[in-house]
């Protein structure tokens, strides 16, 4: 199970976030067709929206629940990239441009 973090407010979360090292990068993206995620343990999940926060620590965090009331640690899953049809680690797909 990956590590998470969970408070009554968005804010509160990443105020939380920040305790082990500051935000340095975030991606959001909306798309139509889906983006995939695939965790450890080899589950995919699809989300319509992403938005992965870059701790300085080089640890990647994503609300994966609609109420964003948690973020989880997601530096060990990895997402599909529509364009190459492959599946990529978070922190190499950060580092592109790609969808």
């Amino acid at each position: 199970m990956s590590e998470t973090i969970t408070n009554e407010s968005f804010q509160d979360l990443i105020d939380d976030l920040t305790v082990d090292g500051p935000v340095v990068g975030e991606k959001k993206f909306d798309i139509d067709n889906f983006f995939q995620l695939k965790d450890p343990e080899g589950q995919t999940t699809e989300f319509s929206h992403i938005d992965i926060l870059r701790r300085a620590d080089e640890t990647f965090w994503m609300p994966l629940e609609t109420d964003r009331h948690t973020i989880t640690n997601i530096t060990d899953y990895e997402i599909f990239i529509n364009k190459s049809e492959k599946w990529v680690p978070i922190k190499d797909w950060f580092e592109t441009e790609e969808i």
